[in-house]
């Protein structure tokens, strides 16, 4: 039988050059390597290499398997990574969001639906977000787009509109709504993984400043001893709640509000119908 460690080693040999380098790389010694060539040799029945003095290197042989090596080692890989997927999803719900809002109405409606479950979840963007829902990384995945794509079942799970927090001493906090335009050029403070809001970073507020905060209670302090604007949303003062010191002004720009959109793989649709049903 193949040995997949010496395959390892073979394949090693070959992008060094040298048993040295090699051995140095795999952290092995000289002899040791060289008996695991011969044992690969063995096994497979053929030589491999070209042996001269003080040097060996690979024949066609060697250059023909190194090939078949790098196939089967990838096989091996993927094989591994892929079992590895499905025993964390027979004990785990794995949700992938593009933003935080999502996590927070599901989290805890999966924990009741499915008790028996660890609930695992993670901020990603939307490719990421797609890839592994394809590749059982994720069970459950939610974008701010319907992809219309069959492969997948899809529902609406919830809607998010992102306002200004403003104190109550601010220019515009005696506003009904306000653009991102009118604000753009003011110092803001801003969380960190928000998602794919962080467009409003980098595209709708180009010449604004942020202070970015990674934790949450310490932006909170911030916010309540802060005079610079912040943002909210109606699904964050649902779920966190909201300083009263600030004022809430709904953002008026179409692109502050999203609709969620829930998915799984159609041949998954069964074991999470109830959730479905739910929302």
């Amino acid at each position: 039988m193949i040995n997949l460690n010496e395959l390892q080693q073979f394949v090693s040999f070959a992008d060094c050059g040298t048993l040295v380098g090699a051995a140095a790389v795999l952290h092995l010694s000289q002899p040791a390597l060289s008996r695991n060539m011969r044992n690969l040799e063995k096994e497979l029945g053929i030589t491999l290499f070209v042996r001269k003095k003080n040097r060996i290197e690979l024949n066609e042989n060697g250059r023909y398997v190194l090939n078949l090596a790098k196939s089967l080692l990838a096989d091996a890989a993927s094989l591994s990574a892929k079992a590895q997927a499905f025993d964390r999803s027979s004990r785990t719900i794995a949700l992938g969001v593009c933003a935080p809002a999502p996590s927070w109405v599901l989290t805890p409606l999966l924990s009741s639906l499915y008790p028996s479950k660890l609930i695992q979840t993670e901020i990603a963007g939307e490719n990421k977000l797609l890839s592994g829902l394809n590749d059982g990384s994720y069970q459950l995945i939610v974008l701010p787009f319907n992809p219309g794509d069959e492969q997948y079942f899809t529902r609406a799970c919830s809607r998010e509109h992102l306002s200004f927090a403003l104190p109550k001493d601010h220019r515009c906090s005696g506003r009904e709504s306000l653009s991102f335009a009118e604000m753009d050029g003011e110092n803001m403070l801003l969380m960190n993984d928000i998602g794919f809001w962080n467009f409003v970073q980098t595209e709708k507020l180009p010449n604004s400043h942020f202070l970015i905060q990674s934790d949450r209670f310490s932006f909170n302090e911030l916010v309540r001893n802060s005079s610079l604007p912040s943002f909210t949303t109606d699904l964050a003062k649902q779920y966190l709640g909201i300083n009263d010191d600030r004022i809430e002004v709904p953002i008026s720009d179409p692109e502050a509000s999203v609709t969620y959109y829930l998915l799984c793989l159609k041949n998954s649709r069964k074991a999470y119908q109830a959730l479905f049903n739910a929302l």
